[in-house]
């Protein structure tokens, strides 16, 4: 079966359906990931670690994502993305399992090093299955609901690590978070997905990789992510260390603005996203640009302002303007190369998104706050968010002149 110059596998796919499946293994990997960032105190407690040893929790981790996203997408390109897939929820949850036995800081650090791998070998296969599984016209809204997995497990991850910590420790938190992947990673080795989406006749990767469509796009792709990543990992510290909220009232402030915010602003991303795709190249990208370019101005507000009220509403606002981001991303990267090359694209965007954008995030925030507060240590993530807007921008302009790799997705405008 071909579409356009797109060769299909054509054998039928029988399994458990992609969407909710990559959902909730999402929401775990998420909750897996921030449920370490609430827990700060408690660790430091136990192995005597400065803020800035603390932030080596995160490099470690986002380090090794990087590296295992950027290997496992030609993998998943050529043996297709379940295997892939079901390796890597394995192999996460039985390390996250491995945190909770940690008797010392170089093996948590071990341990949340494998986790990386799990969910880096991960991440790609599940972006570029869902942009296969869903019709063009629908990816920004599917992938807006997989990412709604991920604000949904990074906010549950950040509140129950923050509340159960203190009650059963943070061994006990990591028990909860791991072992239901265990399940979930049998489920995986049974999703419905393609053996391999062929493209003959096309240019070698490297070319779509070096097209400067994408290195725009990957750059306001760190940046965002290094902001992001900068405000999830101290937002503990800000909020109930500096602000004064008390354990409880900022953790169900942090639980109800991700869930309200984040979620609600990853689906209006994907929605809004397809709608402004539909009708006019680079739409898409046009849309992330946008909501970053508004939530820079918002995020300073957050950050300075210390009445209480104020600052939960500003929060709340930059948090839904920053989650817009989250929706349609996937999708751009869709569009920049043919789909025989979607996973390995998807992997070199994760992977310089997390070295280079996450992976330092926490740990560059954590040096500077030894010579400032926190909100105002922060606002180096403002400036982040207000140059990816303006790449994310600049990318859309660069779609609307550039011929599209899917017949498919082509506007009726531009049909015509």
């Amino acid at each position: 079966m071909s579409l356009g110059s797109v060769a299909v596998d054509a054998a039928p796919r029988r399994g458990i359906r992609p969407l909710p499946l990559l959902t909730t293994i999402n929401f775990f990997n998420y909750m897996d990931r921030q449920v370490v960032y609430s827990m700060t105190p408690f660790l430091a407690e136990s192995f005597g670690l400065s803020k800035a040893r603390l932030g080596l929790l995160s490099l470690v981790n986002l380090a090794v994502f990087a590296l295992a996203s950027l290997a496992s997408g030609p993998i998943a390109d050529r043996l297709g993305p379940r295997r892939v897939i079901f390796t890597g929820v394995l192999l996460w949850s039985i390390a996250t399992i491995g945190s909770a036995l940690s008797t010392s800081f170089p093996m948590l650090l071990f341990f949340r090093a494998l986790v990386g791998v799990g969910e880096g070998a991960y991440g790609p296969s599940a972006n570029a299955l869902l942009c296969a599984d869903a019709p063009p016209h629908a990816r920004g809204r599917a992938l807006g609901i997989y990412n709604a997995g991920m604000a949904f497990g990074a906010s549950t991850g950040l509140f129950v690590g923050a509340v159960l910590a203190p009650i059963i420790g943070w061994r006990g938190v990591f028990w909860i978070a791991g072992t239901p992947s265990l399940l979930l990673a049998l489920m995986a080795a049974f999703v419905a997905a393609p053996r391999r989406i062929e493209r003959p006749h096309v240019e070698p990767a490297r070319a779509y990789l070096l097209n400067p469509t994408f290195i725009a796009f990957l750059l306001g792709g760190i940046l965002v992510t290094f902001g992001a990543s900068g405000l999830l990992f101290w937002s503990r510290a800000l909020i109930i260390d500096e602000r004064g909220f008390s354990v409880i009232g900022g953790s169900i402030m942090m639980l109800s603005i991700g869930l309200g915010c984040g979620i609600g602003g990853v689906l209006l991303g994907g929605y809004v996203g397809d709608r402004y795709g539909h009708r006019r190249k680079g739409g898409h990208a046009f849309v992330m640009g946008a909501s970053l370019l508004i939530a820079a101005p918002l995020s300073v507000g957050c950050l300075l302002v210390t009445h209480k009220p104020s600052f939960a509403i500003l929060t709340a606002a930059t948090v839904f303007m920053l989650s817009v981001y989250n929706g349609p991303v996937a999708v751009v990267v869709d569009q920049l190369a043919p789909a025989r090359y979607a996973a390995t694209l998807q992997a070199v965007f994760l992977f310089f998104a997390h070295v280079l954008g996450d992976a330092p995030a926490a740990t560059v925030i954590g040096l500077i706050a030894a010579h400032a507060t926190m909100g105002h240590s922060m606002l180096v993530t403002t400036a982040a968010f207000a140059l990816s807007g303006s790449l994310f921008v600049y990318t859309g302009r660069r779609q609307l002149r550039e011929r599209s790799f899917h017949a498919e997705e082509q506007p009726a405008a531009a049909a015509s």
